[in-house]
């Protein structure tokens, strides 16, 4: 940037006024910024232009865009339009740069252009985006005339002749903004302006009511309605301003970092606030920016919907009165008999056809929900029309529907209650009410056969009212500390008072009481445990509500995003699910059976390895530890002894060309295949067994930017260690097969002090090419357990995840000397769980009070954020 000396006037008091707006804006001052940012701009070229002298050509200077708007924020661009009448004079060029290279010279994004009218009006009918832009155009300085000509030209010559194929555009611009931005208005780190119900959202309102304007038809929204769209549109600005500034940059995603900042800045919440009131504090300024952006998503539905509807096959007709299906939508007959009964039928008409409540009719709906909810509530035939709008096809059209006017959280305050309940964390894309209409509309899909294996799965299900039903309510008591039982007694006492049969009431109440638990096991315990798999038999008892639980999982998991829901905890639910099922239609194993099952493996393993001394494979079997027979297959109990026969091999040697204190001490061979998970990696890593081992490999594989999903650790009888990790894919732009080698390297140099794991570690940590974008800071938790197996204490560290975690964990583990046998984890955007199988150095559990909270403690600091 030029010295203060050498910018123009003009540019000099632009600079001194907008350091003067940024201190006032960062200190609270965000309300009025964007039109205060505007006025300091349009003041800039009306100075400017003063400055130049007078032209000698007719033009005028015309803003564009969010400036056309006047809807400047902290990273905007400042788009303008040099336009002129005919055409573009010789001296043009010279005249724009000396309006802006005192811009470019402060630092700003500019955007610009030299046009005629006849240019513009051409351009904008064969690109919607020039026409978008040329929708807010405001004139800055200039001859007025010109501006007037075009004025004329495009309300004439394009909103006249072009405004449905811009419609059109704007439709297609829509699907694909949905598929790379996502719902806004239902998604926890909104994108401010592309998302659905984004800025977008409400600029397209606006366009296309003066496109209907120009085309002379009625118009959709009353004046109040567009007021009313005007306020959430400028508190939608306002928070992209916070946004702005809590970002230091230009960004329009409200990532989980930059919301405490923002909702300070928006006057949510204060400096001083503690970080629980900050929380709280986030919750409800999400709580309103969602309420604004499903508002503004409404409009604009709605407004395509009616004005410029999709031209589709014959009409449905409709079995409920005094409602009429027309293109438009579905809409009351006669507003004055529109009566609890009939409006619930509207939204069951909704979820048959697909086709939504007209504004009109949502309207009606809006405007008293209470009044509607009253004269439903407690009736056993309400909840039949609400199950039936669950299950129809189209379910998603019409929970949006009641979702939007209000019906449903009228209708049951438990929902209402927690409808904009946000967990501060990244694990759940969507609040509770988002989520939990998500998880119905999965059952739906799932029970009217979706075409997957959970399809020919709910055409088992014989209740499915009591399964769907227990979509709705799985999440209603998120609030208590306990939110799975206090939803159970929530279902019970709701069912009952709707007139629900005991049986179906039961199936509900004991699918939400355990709607956690197949999922909960399937990531946390040991999946060869035969006391894993009949402790939730026991708790299942039978085949169809285990089938019930397992749907009910899978869409609670899918609804709740990609930390539940991904190819790894798939295979591991599923994994779980068959072996329940398995166990309780054959019953359990007996010890007999169990004994076989080992001498039956055994053999296996013999018949797979013809070309291998049998003495050597003998004793490899003898030396296994029990639970390999268990937990792997023959075939993969064979690979184990083919890579311990070449890892002694290996060793051997080492141990011939080193001194004998390091001798064989790195030694370690690494296999790879492809995982049960899609996009993941099986690998299997034998190495001499010695202390802080698989906390090297785990250090080693983070080191390489390798997320850890599960280990399984089969220390041998003869010193000889064989991990397995499942790992996600490697990094873009290396071979695997690179990494791997790469991988086996540094686990050799660590384990001979050629290597510090930690410090490098720290500094991938550090390296701003490893920095993503931050995640809640979340309090870590610790839990230790010697319930859960009988063989083992149970170890569980929930926390923030950052690069070197699980390396971190298995260090303070070892310190406490503690031998990891089973390990899963889960470290996906942001968020670590990981899960531990341990015993001490004489194979018991950790029973030693004074050592478990010494260990408590220590993981605790180990976990904390950095």
């Amino acid at each position: 940037m030029p010295p203060d000396s050498q910018l123009p006037e003009s540019a000099h008091r632009l600079k001194q006024a907008r350091a003067d707006l940024w201190g006032r804006a960062e200190a609270g001052s965000v309300g009025g910024f964007a039109w205060e940012y505007t006025h300091l701009v349009d003041h800039y070229f009306e100075d400017r232009i003063r400055e130049a002298g007078p032209q000698r050509f007719d033009f005028v200077l015309v803003a564009v865009g969010g400036y056309g708007r006047g809807r400047l924020c902290p990273g905007s661009d400042i788009d303008v339009l040099l336009l002129f009448r005919q055409r573009i004079p010789s001296g043009a060029e010279k005249f724009i740069k000396t309006l802006l290279f005192p811009l470019w010279d402060l630092g700003l994004d500019l955007g610009y252009g030299a046009r005629t009218v006849a240019d513009c009006v051409s351009l904008a009918r064969k690109d919607f985006q020039v026409l978008a832009s040329l929708m807010d155009a405001r004139p800055l300085a200039g001859q007025a005339g010109v501006f007037e000509t075009f004025r004329a030209a495009f309300a004439d010559k394009v909103l006249k002749k072009s405004g449905e194929t811009f419609a059109g555009s704007l439709r297609e611009h829509n699907a694909a903004r949905a598929a790379q931005y996502g719902d806004a208005s239902a998604l926890l780190e909104p994108e401010l302006k592309n998302g659905l119900g984004g800025l977008r959202d409400g600029q397209q309102v606006a366009w296309l009511t003066r496109v209907l304007e120009a085309l002379k038809r009625n118009p959709i929204f009353l004046p109040e309605e567009l007021s009313r769209l005007r306020e959430d549109q400028a508190f939608l600005n306002r928070v992209r301003t916070a946004l702005h500034l809590a970002a230091g940059r230009k960004t329009d995603r409200l990532y989980f970092d930059l919301q405490p900042p923002t909702a300070r800045l928006m006057g949510f919440a204060s400096r001083t606030a503690s970080p629980g009131d900050t929380g709280l504090a986030v919750e409800f300024f999400l709580s309103r920016l969602h309420q604004a952006m499903t508002r503004i998503k409404a409009m604009r539905e709605a407004l395509f919907q009616e004005a410029f509807p999709v031209r589709t096959g014959r009409l449905p007709e409709l079995s409920i009165r005094n409602l009429a299906a027309g293109p438009e939508g579905i809409r009351f007959k006669r507003q004055s008999e529109a009566d609890p009964d009939n409006v619930l039928g509207a939204f069951l008409e909704s979820a048959r056809t697909g086709l939504p409540l007209t504004w009109g009719a949502r309207r009606i709906v809006r405007r008293d929900p209470a009044r509607f909810a009253a004269g439903l509530a407690d009736r056993p035939e309400t909840l039949s029309l609400l199950v039936e709008i669950f299950l129809a096809p189209h379910c998603r059209t019409a929970l949006d529907g009641l979702l939007e006017t209000r019906l449903l959280p009228a209708l049951f305050p438990a929902f209402a209650e927690v409808e904009h309940l946000i967990q501060f964390n990244d694990y759940h894309v969507h609040p509770v009410g988002r989520h939990t209409l998500a998880t119905v509309a999965l059952l739906s899909d799932f029970l009217r056969g979706d075409g997957e294996w959970t399809g020919e799965l709910g055409a088992r299900v014989a209740d499915r009212v009591g399964l769907v039903l227990a979509g709705f309510f799985h999440d209603l008591a998120k609030g208590a500390p306990d939110h799975s039982t206090a939803g159970a007694d929530l279902a019970r006492e709701v069912l009952a008072r709707y007139g629900r049969k005991p049986e179906v009431v039961e199936d509900a109440a004991f699918l939400v009481e355990h709607h956690l638990l197949l999922p909960k096991t399937a990531t946390r315990r040991d999946l060869s445990d035969e006391r894993t798999v009949a402790d939730v038999a026991a708790v299942v008892g039978d085949t169809a509500r285990l089938d019930m639980l397992h749907l009910l999982s899978t869409a609670d998991s899918m609804a709740t995003g990609p930390r539940a829901w991904n190819g790894w905890t798939r295979s591991l639910l599923s994994e779980l699910y068959f072996k329940v099922r398995n166990l309780l239609r054959h019953g359990p194993l007996a010890e007999p059976d169990a004994a076989r099952r080992l001498a039956d493996a055994r053999l296996a393993v013999l018949a797979a390895l013809p070309d291998l001394d049998p003495e050597f494979v003998d004793a490899a079997l003898r030396a296994m530890p029990p639970r390999a027979f268990l937990a792997l297959t023959p075939e993969a109990l064979a690979g184990h002894v083919r890579l311990v026969r070449r890892l002694w091999a290996a060793v051997a040697e080492d141990r011939m060309r080193k001194p004998s204190s390091i001798g064989g001490k790195g030694v370690n061979l690494i296999e790879a295949a492809p995982g049960r998970a899609e996009k993941t990696f099986r690998l299997t890593i034998a190495a001499v067994d010695q202390p802080r081992l698989f906390a090297t490999i785990a250090g080693a594989l983070s080191l390489h930017g390798l997320n850890i999903l599960a280990a399984d650790i089969f220390t041998w009888k003869d010193g000889t260690a064989v991990d397995v990790f499942t790992v996600g894919e490697p990094p873009e732009n290396l071979y695997a097969e690179e990494v791997w080698a790469r991988v086996g390297r540094s686990v050799a140099y660590a384990m001979v002090g050629k290597l510090d794991l930690a410090a490098r570690l720290a500094e991938r940590c550090n390296s701003p090419l490893a920095r993503g974008r931050g995640r809640p800071k979340l309090k870590p938790l610790v839990t230790i357990d010697n319930r859960a197996s009988d063989f083992y204490t149970v170890v569980e560290v929930a926390a923030t995840d950052r690069i070197g975690f699980l390396f971190d964990m298995a260090r303070t583990l070892a310190a406490h000397g503690l031998s990891i046998h089973l390990a899963m984890i889960t470290t996906i955007q942001g968020r670590a769980a990981d899960v531990f199988h341990v015993r001490t150095q004489d194979g018991q559990r950790l029973l030693d009070e004074t050592r478990m909270d010494t260990l408590r403690r220590d993981l605790l600091d180990a976990a904390a954020p950095r």
